[in-house]
C-alpha cells in the first residue's frame, strides 16, 4: 500500500490526531476531472478538516496542481489507493475497497474515531468502499452523492458491469438485508452501487430533482423509494468564491474590437457546437465581424478542421488546454460564456444532466449563453441568453443580440 501523503499547511498535532470526517472518492484532486473538483468543492464548502481516501489514477488522467487551492488545506491526511483505475470492473472495485477498508480502519483506530463520512459517484468504487466501511463503523453518518445516475446513461440505456458473486458482494447483500431491503439481484455493479446508497446511507444527495425522478424510475421496491425520499436533498454542484477567479493570469490574448464568446468543454460538430457554427455562417458579415468564439476543447485538431470546412477561420480560435484556476480566469476574461445541454429529447422523460460548467460560470459574473433543452435542469437557470440545442435560426438571433451588445 502506498504511503500515506502528509498535506502541506496541515499541522503536526492535527495529523497525529486525524480528522473525524472521512472522505471516499475514488477520484479527487490534484487529478484532472469533474467529480474530484465537485468532491473537493464539497469539502471546501462544509468547512471541517477530513481524511481523503482516492484512487492513484495516474495511468488515466493527468494532474493540477491549482486543484490544490479548492481544499487542501483541510485535507488532513490522503490515502491514494494503488488499486487498478477500472471505471466500472469488479476487480477494481474489489481492490480499491479492500485497500481502503484497511486504511480507513487504521486512521479511525489512531484517532478518536470517524463520526461522518461522504462519498460522491461517479465512480461506483466510492459508492461500494463507503457501504462496506458503514457496516463495519454503523455509528458514522454516511451521506453520499451522486453526480448523475450510474445505471442509466446519457441515451437512457441501462450501463451494466458484472458484479461479481464473492464475499465482498455476499457482505454487502447482508448489510442491505439488515437495513431491511433485498440486494440487487440483476448482478450489475451499477445497480449495487446505487442501492445500497439507498438503502445505507443517511443523507443522499442528488444535483438536481430531475436526476432524482430518473434514478427512482428503477427502484421496484416502494418502501426503497420512501426511503430514498426521506433521507435525500437536491444540493446543485458548489460555486467557489469570487478570488478563485484572479489566482491565475493565463497567456492567451483576446481580440478587443470584438465580442468574445467562450466555449469549455467536449467539442461535437453533429449536436450543440454544430448549430453555433452554423449560426455563425448564416450570420451577416457585418455581425459576424464583432463577435469570436474560442474553442477551449480537446482534440482541438478537430475543431480546427471543422472550422476550416466551414470557413469560419475569421471568427472562431481553438485555445489551449488550461489548468482549472487558468479555466477560471478566462471566464471572467470572456464577454459571453457558452454552455449546452446533452440532448435527451425522445430518450429520457426528463433531463437530469445540468453540466457542472454551470457551477463556474455563475461566479465568473460573466453573461451565459445556455442552448436547452425545453424543460430542462439548466433551461431553469437565470441564464443571460437562451437558445433551443440544434436550433440553427435562434442562435442566429443571440450572436446578432451579442454582436450588438
Amino acid at each position: 500500500m502506498a504511503d500515506t501523503t502528509a498535506v502541506p499547511g496541515a499541522g503536526d498535532d492535527q495529523g497525529r490526531a486525524g480528522a473525524r470526517d472521512l472522505v471516499v472518492s475514488y477520484c479527487f484532486p490534484p487529478y484532472v476531472d469533474t467529480s474530484a473538483v465537485v468532491a473537493a468543492k464539497r469539502v471546501r464548502e462544509t468547512g471541517r478538516p477530513v481524511d481523503v481516501l482516492q484512487n492513484r489514477m495516474s495511468a488515466e488522467r493527468a494532474t493540477d496542481r491549482g486543484l490544490a487551492r479548492i481544499a487542501d488545506h483541510l485535507v488532513v491526511r490522503r490515502q491514494q489507493l494503488p488499486s487498478p483505475t477500472l471505471f466500472s470492473s469488479w476487480r477494481g472495485i474489489t481492490g480499491f475497497t479492500q485497500r481502503g477498508v484497511q486504511r480507513a480502519l487504521e486512521w479511525d483506530r489512531e484517532g478518536e474515531g470517524y463520526l461522518r463520512m461522504y462519498s460522491r459517484a461517479h465512480f461506483t468504487a466510492s459508492h461500494v468502499l463507503a457501504a462496506r466501511l458503514a457496516l463495519l463503523r454503523p455509528g458514522m453518518e454516511w451521506t453520499a452523492e451522486f453526480s448523475d445516475p450510474l445505471s442509466r446513461d446519457v441515451t437512457g440505456a441501462v450501463r451494466h458491469a458484472p458484479a461479481r458473486e464473492d464475499s465482498l458482494l455476499e457482505t454487502l447483500g447482508e448489510g442491505m438485508r439488515r437495513a431491511g431491503f433485498a440486494p440487487p439481484t440483476s448482478g450489475n455493479s451499477f445497480e449495487w452501487a446505487e442501492q445500497l446508497a439507498f438503502a445505507m446511507a443517511e443523507t443522499i444527495v442528488f444535483t438536481n430533482e430531475h436526476q432524482r425522478e430518473l434514478m427512482l424510475e428503477r427502484v421496484a421496491d416502494a418502501e426503497l423509494v420512501d426511503r430514498v425520499r426521506e433521507h435525500s436533498r437536491v444540493s446543485p454542484h458548489p460555486t467557489l468564491p469570487e478570488e478563485f477567479y484572479s489566482l491565475a493570469d493565463p497567456e492567451y490574448p483576446l481580440p478587443g474590437d470584438r465580442r468574445n464568446i467562450g466555449y469549455f468543454g467536449n467539442f461535437y460538430a453533429t449536436r450543440g457546437m454544430g448549430s453555433v457554427l452554423a449560426a455563425l455562417e448564416a450570420l451577416p458579415q457585418r455581425l459576424r465581424a464583432e463577435v469570436c468564439l474560442h474553442v477551449f476543447a480537446g482534440r482541438p485538431d478537430e475543431v480546427e478542421q471543422e472550422v476550416a470546412r466551414r470557413g469560419l477561420g475569421d471568427c472562431v480560435r481553438t485555445g489551449p488546454f488550461l489548468g482549472y484556476l487558468e479555466f477560471l480566469a478566462m471566464c471572467r476574461r470572456m464577454d459571453v460564456l457558452l454552455v449546452s445541454d446533452a440532448v435527451t429529447q425522445g430518450l429520457l422523460a426528463t433531463n437530469p444532466f445540468l453540466p457542472s460548467k454551470w457551477s463556474d460560470y455563475r461566479g465568473s459574473g460573466t453573461p451565459v449563453w445556455g442552448m436547452v433543452e425545453p424543460g430542462s435542469v439548466l433551461d431553469a437557470q437565470p441564464l443571460d441568453h437562451r437558445s433551443p440545442v440544434d436550433h440553427v435560426s435562434a442562435a442566429v438571433q443571440v450572436l446578432a443580440a451579442v454582436a450588438r451588445s
